[in-house]
């Protein structure tokens, strides 16, 4: 192991410590919908299909002034970007893990800012690209509180010449 991916995993590791320990101290939702809540991404069978093996951790905040993603992930193709959005059913829906993209308007537009993507710069468009050694993390807010639908956080590969809209279910995270 060289030094730098040594020096990676060491930060991935204080990320996934951190992140999980944020999520041992969920937040109960109140009536008007505020709190945390946390999720353990794992592979779907699409994942497997391309030989990834991919894990990580989830925090979805709700409060007053809107809600906030957070998503630490290891297991990527270094270098890649991935699409990584808030979807509405659970990781088990038949057919279909994670249903469809959760919108703050049903029906109205189908990105940002109607729909909550992480990113790992501050275009929420852009996706969450992979570091040396498969780690990516993103984070993403929009000034809305999430209503109790929106039930996973799904990663998306990017087919050649597709874009962070979407493309195969790679890995999901159940929120509770």
């Amino acid at each position: 192991m060289n030094k730098s991916s040594g020096s990676t995993r060491r930060r991935v590791g204080r990320s996934l410590v951190a992140l999980a320990a944020l999520g041992a101290v969920t937040v109960p939702a109140s009536a008007a919908g505020a709190g945390t809540a946390f999720g353990q991404l794992a592979t779907l069978p699409a994942g497997s299909a391309m030989g990834l093996q991919i894990d990580g951790v989830v925090l979805l905040h709700r409060g007053a002034g809107g809600t906030t993603g957070r998503v630490v992930l290891r297991g990527l193709e270094a270098g890649m970007t991935y699409a990584v959005h808030l979807h509405k059913e659970a990781c088990s829906f038949p057919g279909n893990p994670g249903g469809g993209h959760y919108q703050d308007v049903v029906g109205g537009l189908g990105a940002p800012p109607n729909e909550l993507w992480l990113a790992s710069s501050t275009d929420p468009t852009a996706g969450v690209t992979a570091y040396p050694g498969g780690v990516g993390v993103g984070r993403g807010t929009v000034d809305w509180v999430a209503r109790a639908e929106a039930r996973a956080v799904v990663v998306h590969f990017i087919p050649p010449g597709g874009t962070t809209a979407g493309g195969p279910k790679i890995a999901c995270a159940d929120l509770a």
